[in-house]
């Protein structure tokens, strides 16, 4: 009975271990965020791939108040947001959808 004892804990901590090691394999199978970055005139950006919203940050690199035309997506529908900016003035802006990257430019 001694041995059966022990194989059955043995079984026990490898079913226990393979759990523990299953997780992170889980995990490692999530796609990642995608980081885009560029600079458009007088800013420099970077957004990532949301799921539900996306935060672009942004930096005015000129001494005077400058725009920045972004478009978003969401769903069907895609809209321009304006950013006005100050001389030297870092910012950001949350939005629902996602960014159409080709569409970031000074305006």
């Amino acid at each position: 009975m001694r041995i059966l004892g022990k194989t059955v804990a043995a079984a026990a901590l490898a079913v226990g271990l393979s759990a523990a090691f299953a997780l992170p394999a889980q995990a490692a199978t999530a796609a990642p965020m995608s980081t885009h970055r560029g600079s458009s005139g007088c800013f420099n950006w970077s957004w990532a791939d949301g799921t539900t919203t996306t935060t672009i940050y942004y930096h005015n690199t000129c001494s005077t108040t400058q725009h920045l035309c972004v478009w978003w997506k969401d769903g069907q529908e895609n809209n321009l947001h304006r950013i006005t900016a100050a001389g030297d003035a870092k910012g950001h802006l949350k939005e629902p959808g996602t960014i159409i990257s080709d569409d970031i430019e000074d305006c």
